[in-house]
């Protein structure tokens, strides 16, 4: 006795899913009728999981995707309709097969050249989420005309990723995949240094007048170097900023909803976007308690005129994952 074939819907699961499969394409029809395509051709693609071999679903669903402008993947369910008709000996073969043919030309395409300088161990690619074999790296893959993201990651590298517009009617894009970079190692704690226990590392710190000028002049040099540090880390809150604020518009283009359902390229940038937003956050601190203990150690300087009584300034800082922290004292 044959066994069933693992890769054919099961008969029975087929019979018990006729009339859920009917209901859904009465459903479908009247949403086109209403103009709503999208959810037509969502309700369709439920038919589809349910029933594979539904030749009238499927010739509806590639009209949808059509009329959706998703010229790709009405090429693909026209193929698959062709294919399933002509295994049951059903005429409806030779219209599914003339319309794949008609689209066909039509088909924007993508081309991910992977050099073989480029392919680190363990290499995946994705496009949309969606693992590319590396038998297809370097072909033209159809795709839908929009916008469509490319990954790159390996163990141990850094991930790369773009994205990029697709025309429609037969456009034509090329990703070129870089040598991924290597990824830093993890960086080892800073030892703290010697004093008394629980006491804060101490990143600024300064004395007010020594005798003679060269203490005063001491404290003004290292009072420029602290504002010159404040400043970068303003810059670099700005620059993690934008980072942020640019991963974020990339997944609302396509990938998130309105609710944050999104799918895997836009989880992975939301995450980025997520990084950015705290590494902003810290680099905005430091530099603005750098430039604030710059003020100080400048303002408490002797003049270099020396005599006036001692006046004694300290500044410490400390900074880590989602916080910071700056203690300021002295005496005048």
């Amino acid at each position: 006795m044959g066994h069933p074939n693992p890769g054919q819907p099961n008969p029975g699961q087929l019979g018990a899913h006729k009339e859920q499969v009917l209901a859904l394409y009465q459903a479908a029809r009247q949403l086109l009728d209403a103009g709503r395509v999208a959810e037509a051709c969502a309700v369709l693609e439920q038919g589809r999981t349910l029933d594979p071999t539904a030749i009238n679903l499927l010739l509806r669903l590639g009209e949808c995707l059509a009329r959706a402008g998703r010229t790709a993947g009405a090429w693909n369910v026209f193929s698959e309709a062709a294919a399933v008709a002509r295994s049951a000996g059903d005429p409806r073969a030779a219209r599914a097969a003339a319309i794949a043919a008609a689209l066909e030309p039509r088909l924007s395409r993508i081309t991910i050249d992977v050099p073989a300088a480029t392919a680190a161990p363990g290499l995946e690619i994705r496009r949309d989420g969606v693992l590319i074999p590396p038998a297809q790296w370097g072909q033209a893959l159809p795709v839908d005309p929009g916008t469509h993201t490319v990954e790159a990651r390996a163990p141990g590298r850094r991930r790369w990723s773009t994205v990029r517009a697709v025309p429609p009617d037969g456009a034509r894009e090329l990703v070129h995949v870089p040598t991924l970079e290597q990824e830093p190692p993890p960086h080892a704690p800073s030892a703290a240094l010697p004093g008394p226990r629980g006491q804060a590392p101490r990143l600024l710190a300064s004395a007010g007048r020594s005798d003679g000028d060269g203490g005063g002049r001491a404290q003004r040099v290292i009072a420029l170097a602290s504002g010159g540090a404040g400043l970068v880390g303003l810059g670099l809150g700005a620059a993690f900023g934008l980072e942020a604020i640019a991963r974020r518009d990339a997944s609302n283009r396509g990938h998130c909803d309105a609710r944050s359902r999104c799918d895997a390229a836009g989880v992975a940038l939301r995450e980025d976007a997520q990084a950015a937003g705290t590494a902003s956050t810290i680099a905005f601190s430091a530099g603005t308690a750098a430039l604030l203990a710059a003020g100080l150690l400048f303002w408490t300087a002797p003049p270099k005129a020396a005599a006036p009584p001692a006046r004694r300034a300290a500044a410490a800082a400390t900074a880590g994952p989602g916080a910071f922290s700056l203690v300021v004292g002295g005496s005048y």
